[in-house]
């Protein structure tokens, strides 16, 4: 049962890793195409700022994902690697759908647009399988 839950943390964090990428893409070509004052709000530096920051959070959940996935194959239980993975990858879907919605406005919570069904999947992902809290205290732990 351990082996299963670990198996299905890491599934969640590769599910959120996943989202989260697929949010920036979308979020991305959205700024290059919506224009304010006659120019797309992609070239606007506090846009710029928040989908960098947004890209840096998921390219560092990447390696933790594959170096917990690495972990559980050659050692059967990686605790650590995989709450540490989780807890990465979780936060950083979390961040990116909350960067998205924001740069996309209202029109990011509305039904016609598969935003909004993403959005909705980056918190119960965030805390399936093991809420932040719970992940941080199991990698902290001796």
């Amino acid at each position: 049962a351990a082996h299963a839950a670990e198996v299905a943390a890491l599934a969640t964090a590769a599910q959120s890793l996943g989202l989260g990428l697929a949010l920036l893409d979308r979020t991305v070509a959205y700024v290059r195409q919506r224009t304010q004052f006659g120019v797309p709000i992609g070239s606007f530096q506090a846009v710029k700022h928040r989908l960098a920051d947004t890209l840096i959070a998921l390219e560092f959940a990447r390696p933790l994902l594959h170096a917990a996935a690495l972990a559980l194959a050659e050692h059967g239980t990686a605790p650590r690697e995989v709450a540490a993975a989780k807890v990465t990858a979780g936060e950083a879907a979390h961040a990116a759908a909350r960067t998205a919605l924001q740069l996309h406005g209202a029109v990011g919570y509305t039904e016609e647009l598969d935003l909004s069904l993403w959005i909705r999947k980056a918190r119960p992902l965030r805390d399936a399988w093991g809420t932040p809290a719970a992940c941080r205290a199991r990698v902290l732990a001796p």
